[in-house]
């Protein structure tokens, strides 16, 4: 019964979000390629969160809110206003290329 317990609170713990929109990344958008038309690069970030605790994996659509969230976040810092994905999801990283498309 505890061991249960246990793995219940593992697995939750492992679906929770521990990653905050920073105040100045809430104007920085997440794109597809296909809609950078006149934007100029500014940079690439890599994103990176854990991908599971001990047997249990990640769901892939939650690491991918938290890795575009942490792309906005750098974006913000880089002087960046878009951000779009440059790679798909592979051991809980993700890259990123960081736009100004004002």
């Amino acid at each position: 019964m505890k061991n249960s317990l246990l793995l219940a609170a593992i697995g939750l713990l492992a679906s929770c979000s521990w990653v905050e929109l920073e105040e100045d990344a809430r104007q920085v958008t997440l794109a597809a390629p296909q809609d950078i038309t006149e934007c100029k690069q500014v940079s690439h970030v890599t994103a990176s969160v854990m991908d599971g605790m001990g047997p249990f994996t990640r769901n892939q659509g939650k690491m991918g809110e938290e890795l575009a969230t942490i792309a906005r976040n750098e974006a913000a810092r880089l002087g960046g206003d878009t951000v779009v994905p440059s790679s798909s999801i592979v051991d809980g990283r993700q890259h990123f290329t960081v736009y100004l498309c004002q």
